[in-house]
C-alpha cells in the first residue's frame, strides 16, 4: 500500500532536516538535499513498520501541503520565537513542504480498525 505524507523540510546551517506533522516523532536529517530525501523516506517507512509491529494504529495522511506549512509556521523554533512568514519581496521561504510517497508491506485497514475500536 502506498501512502503520501506532507513533509516539512528545512535547511539548517550544516545540514537539512525534515519531519512529518501527521507522524509525531518521525524526523530525520541529512547532509545534502538528496540524502535528506532518501533519509526521510526511510524514516517514514521504519516509523510505520514499528508502529504496526507494536499494534499501534497507523496515522493516515491528513494534512495537505498548505496545512503542513501553516502548522510549521505556528510552531516555536529553537530560539523561543516562531518561524516567520516569508518576506514577499525576498521570496525566501524558511521551509519547504513536499509530498513524500512511501510503500508499506502491510494492510493499513487492520491498524485503522484497531484505532476505531479504541475510540469507541
Amino acid at each position: 500500500m502506498k501512502l503520501t505524507y506532507a513533509v516539512v523540510f528545512e535547511q539548517a546551517p550544516n545540514n537539512y532536516c525534515a519531519y512529518i506533522p501527521d507522524l509525531p516523532g518521525c524526523i530525520s536529517t541529512g547532509r545534502t538535499w538528496e540524502e535528506m530525501q532518501w533519509m526521510i523516506r526511510e524514516a517514514i517507512t521504519v516509523h510505520l513498520e514499528v508502529m504496526h509491529e507494536y499494534g499501534d494504529p497507523i496515522p493516515l495522511p491528513q494534512m495537505s501541503v498548505e496545512q503542513a506549512l501553516e502548522y510549521h509556521r505556528s510552531q516555536p523554533n529553537d530560539y523561543g520565537g516562531y518561524f516567520p512568514d516569508p518576506d514577499p519581496e525576498e521570496d525566501d521561504e524558511p521551509a519547504a513542504v513536499l509530498e513524500v510517497e512511501v510503500e508499506v508491506g502491510f494492510e493499513i485497514e487492520l491498524a485503522t480498525e484497531a484505532a476505531a475500536e479504541v475510540a469507541h
